[in-house]
């Protein structure tokens, strides 16, 4: 159901993580909910999980006032290096708060690739 007489809603933190195909809080590559932008909530169809999954709207992360984003692990290296490019292609590059404040929290392995430019004062977990 639309909600077009309301305001999204300012959740004060949306911590999320990041797979390594890019996907993030159940918005996988390549599914309709990626350009729903009307809705708070989907159900979403991932194909190659063979299932439904539900899952809140960029719309409502990019409404709240901090958004904090963690990865970890080698075999997030090479799409977070494309990710921090802006190669545009990975659904976690739709997380852009409007107003609010993003944050990364990745490991050494992770940040990797990364240019030293990305990495020079960054704090690792």
């Amino acid at each position: 159901t639309s909600l077009p007489d309301r305001p999204w809603p300012k959740f004060d933190l949306v911590l999320l993580g990041m797979g390594d195909d890019g996907h993030t809080a159940s918005l996988f590559p390549g599914t309709t909910a990626l350009t729903e932008g009307k809705r708070w909530a989907v159900a979403n169809r991932v194909e190659k999980l063979k299932a439904e999954r539900l899952t809140i709207t960029f719309p409502v992360i990019n409404h709240a006032w901090r958004v904090v984003v963690m990865a970890t692990g080698a075999n997030k290296a090479a799409v977070l290096s494309e990710v921090f490019s802006g190669a545009g292609k990975y659904p976690i590059e739709h997380v852009s708060p409007v107003t609010g404040e993003l944050i990364w929290l990745l490991d050494s392995a992770a940040a990797e690739n990364l240019p030293a430019s990305a990495r020079s004062g960054a704090t690792y977990i």
